[in-house]
């Protein structure tokens, strides 16, 4: 079986509070994008758990989220059967895009297929959570409003549409504990459910909302580096309609209606970034 793994962008990110078990409540939006990892998987009679990657390098190697997702599942469901997961890699890593989590996500929805487990969406996104904290919003992938740690998704209409994503990495690596660290919390304006009340109308589009999205993180990750806050606004500066950094950073998209922008742009950007366009 070969799944692909989308990545995600998050369109609005605050940080609203830290919960007793060290880790922080949010409010967010993740949307889903067509720009994925793919993974082919295998059952094994062995009952062994192999991995292998292509693509951009894994750190870890063999101990990564997807054999971790693959063990989980094994082990709570008693299944004697294993599993051969060919990753080939094209989500940067470390980026602010989720790519990990949406593997983890794809490897769970895969064996449950393979593996006969029948496991309904709400069973799936419960395992999910103990893989980490945005494997939920990947089982059904979509766009969704999330809270808590990013577990409590409610499904929405997309805010990107009609349009291409320009997503540039520019190859500099985000601790996300870190970026947390140096949060705020007292600064970050706590959530009043403003944003929720407006994209829970029906007919929401990312112009009526636009002027209320932010992204708690940007702050505290343009002042240590500024080349980030400056793509940001190179795209802004070059034409899209909407632009942020994804997630705790590095990667800084933007939305265009208008392609012919995208192409220009591209040619201005430093030859060392990560650049892909997606068509929405």
């Amino acid at each position: 079986m070969i799944v692909r793994a989308n990545c995600k962008l998050n369109i609005h990110l605050r940080v609203t509070g830290k919960l007793p078990d060290g880790y922080h409540s949010l409010e967010t939006i993740f949307q889903e994008i067509p720009f994925y990892d793919e993974i082919e998987i295998t059952d094994l009679e062995s009952g062994l758990i192999e991995f292998v990657s292509n693509g951009i390098k894994i750190p870890d190697g063999g101990n990564n989220i997807c054999t971790k997702a693959a063990d989980i599942l094994k082990r709570t469901y008693g299944i004697d059967k294993g599993c051969r997961i060919v990753l080939t890699k094209n989500v940067p890593i470390g980026a602010g895009l989720g790519g990990g989590s949406s593997d983890a996500a794809a490897v769970l929805k895969a064996l449950n297929v393979l593996w006969g487990l029948k496991l309904d969406y709400a069973e799936l996104e419960h395992i999910g959570l103990k893989l980490g904290a945005d494997v939920p919003f990947f089982i059904k992938g979509g766009c969704a409003w999330a809270e808590g740690k990013g577990e409590l998704l409610t499904p929405m209409e997309p805010l990107l549409k009609n349009g291409s994503i320009l997503l540039i990495y520019p190859q500099i690596h985000i601790s996300t504990p870190d970026a947390y660290r140096k949060l705020n919390l007292n600064l970050t304006n706590l959530s009043n459910n403003i944003i929720f009340a407006e994209v829970s109308k029906p007919g929401v589009s990312l112009s009526g909302i636009r002027a209320g999205l932010t992204n708690d993180f940007e702050s505290v990750v343009f002042k240590e580096y500024p080349e980030i806050g400056r793509i940001k606004e190179l795209l802004l500066c070059e034409g899209a309609d909407f632009a942020a950094m994804s997630g705790s950073g590095s990667s800084v998209f933007g939305f265009f209606t208008n392609e012919d922008m995208i192409k220009k742009l591209i040619g201005k950007l430093n030859r060392n970034y990560f650049v892909k366009a997606v068509k929405l």
